[in-house]
C-alpha cells in the first residue's frame, strides 16, 4: 500500500509535469496542411501609369464549416507558421483563415517592390482570400507587420473585420503625420535595420539568403535567449551583429532559441529559399509607406468602433511598445479598446502559446460574430485551385 506521503508527492510531481507539458509547443507539421490559392487583382505602379495585374496568392483553410472566422496574420520574417499553437488551439472551434502575404513562400509578387505594395494593397489581399473562401465576416489577428495591417483592415473595412487583436504593435493615426524610416530610426535605433531593408533592398536580400536559417533564428528569439545588443541597430547590415558574437563567443552558427521545432524552422527555410528575402521587404519600402499614409488620409477616418485588442510584450528588445502607445495616445482612437501585458520577448504567441492562447480566448468573448451565410460556406469557386 501506498502511504499517503507519498500519494500526495506522486500526485505533486504528476500535476508539475502537466504544467510543463502545457508550456509547450504540441506536434507540429507544417507539411501536413495543403494551401488553396486563389488569383487576386493587383496594381503595378511601377510605371507613370498604374497598370492592373493579377497575383496568385496562398492562403490555409482550416475547419470550414465553422461559424466563426479568425484571420490570423503574420510578420516580418516569419510565415503562417508562426501561429502553429493557435492553430492548434482554435481550429476545433472556430475558421481559420492564414494567408501567405504577396512575396512568401508560393504567393506570387508583383515586378514592382517600392511602390505597389501598400497597406491597403495587402488588405485587398486579405479581403480577396476571404471572398473566395465564402467569408463575410472575422476577427483580425496579427503580430509584428500583421499587427499594422490588421490595424488598417479594421479602420479601412469595419464592415468585414469585426475585431482586431493585435500583438505588440500599437495603432498609428495617419494624423500624427508621416515619418520616414531615418525619421524613425532617429528615435529608435532599434529600428534602423528598416532603412537598410528600404534603401539597399537587393544588398540586404543578398545578404540573408546567404544563410537563410542564420536570418530566421536571428529574429526568431525569446526572452530568455536574447540577440546582440547592436543588432537592428545597422543601416548597412542585418547580421552583422550575430556574426561579431559568434566570433566573440568562438561560435560556428546561431544558436536556435528553442521558439519553434527543427521540424518548423526546416519548413520556413523550404519556404523562404523559393523567392528569397528581397519581396517580402515590401512592408518597409518608403514608396508604399507614404502612398498608405496618403490614402489614410484621404478616406479620413482615423478610428476603429469595433472591438480591439493589444497584447504589449514587456521584454521585447525592439521597444516599449506600451510606452509607446501611451505617447502616441493610440488608445484614443479606439473605442472598446482593451490591454494587457506579457512577459515575453517579439514572439508571445510562439513563446508562451498557453499563456497567450487564455488572452486571445477570453477576449474573444467580448467579440459579436456575425452569422451570416458566407461565414461557414463552402469557398467560393472563383480561380482558386487546391495543392
Amino acid at each position: 500500500m501506498f502511504t499517503t506521503k507519498f500519494l500526495s508527492f506522486i500526485l505533486l510531481h504528476c500535476a508539475l509535469l502537466s504544467l510543463v507539458s502545457a508550456q509547450e509547443p504540441a506536434s507540429f507539421n507544417p507539411w501536413e496542411y495543403r494551401k488553396t490559392f486563389v488569383t487576386c487583382p493587383a496594381v503595378d505602379r511601377s510605371g507613370a501609369t498604374p497598370v492592373p495585374t493579377n497575383l496568385r496568392l496562398a492562403y490555409l483553410d482550416i475547419n470550414p464549416t465553422a461559424s466563426k472566422t479568425l484571420v490570423l496574420v503574420h510578420g516580418w520574417p516569419s510565415l503562417w507558421t508562426t501561429y502553429r499553437n493557435q492553430i492548434t488551439e482554435f481550429s476545433k472551434e472556430y475558421r481559420i483563415i492564414v494567408p501567405e502575404h504577396r512575396g512568401y513562400g508560393d504567393s506570387q509578387h508583383p515586378v514592382d517592390l517600392e511602390s505597389s505594395n501598400t497597406m491597403y494593397d495587402f488588405v485587398d489581399d486579405v479581403l480577396c482570400v476571404l471572398d473566395n473562401a465564402g467569408v463575410d465576416t472575422g476577427v483580425c489577428v496579427g503580430n509584428d507587420f500583421g499587427a499594422q495591417l490588421c490595424w488598417e483592415a479594421g479602420r479601412s473595412r469595419p464592415d468585414r473585420f469585426v475585431g482586431v487583436f493585435n500583438i505588440g504593435i500599437p495603432y498609428v493615426s495617419a494624423t500624427l503625420g508621416f515619418s520616414t524610416n531615418r525619421a524613425l530610426a532617429a528615435l529608435n535605433p532599434f529600428f534602423t535595420y528598416q532603412v537598410y531593408l528600404d534603401e539597399m533592398e537587393k544588398p540586404a536580400a543578398k545578404e540573408l539568403d546567404s544563410d537563410i536559417r542564420a536570418s530566421i533564428r536571428s529574429c526568431a528569439r525569446t526572452a530568455e535567449t536574447a540577440p546582440p545588443a547592436e543588432f537592428l541597430t545597422k543601416n548597412t547590415t542585418f547580421l552583422g551583429p550575430w556574426k561579431q558574437y559568434l566570433k566573440e563567443n568562438n561560435l560556428t552558427e546561431i544558436p536556435a532559441s528553442g521558439i519553434m521545432s527543427k521540424t518548423v524552422e526546416d519548413y520556413m527555410v523550404d519556404s523562404y529559399s523559393k523567392q528569397g528575402f528581397y519581396n517580402t521587404f515590401n512592408g518597409y519600402q518608403l514608396g508604399n509607406r507614404n502612398l498608405t499614409y496618403q490614402f489614410e488620409i484621404g478616406q479620413g477616418n482615423y478610428t476603429l468602433p469595433q472591438p480591439t485588442f493589444t497584447l504589449f510584450m514587456t521584454k521585447d528588445p525592439v521597444s516599449d511598445w506600451e510606452e509607446f502607445a501611451e505617447l502616441i495616445g493610440s488608445a484614443s482612437f479606439l473605442s472598446n479598446h482593451f490591454n494587457q501585458t506579457i512577459e515575453t520577448a517579439h514572439w508571445p504567441h510562439e513563446e508562451k502559446p498557453v499563456e497567450f492562447n487564455a488572452i486571445l480566448r477570453e477576449w474573444l468573448g467580448n467579440v459579436t460574430f456575425s452569422q451570416t451565410p458566407g461565414n461557414g460556406s463552402a469557398p467560393g469557386n472563383g480561380s482558386a485551385v487546391r495543392c
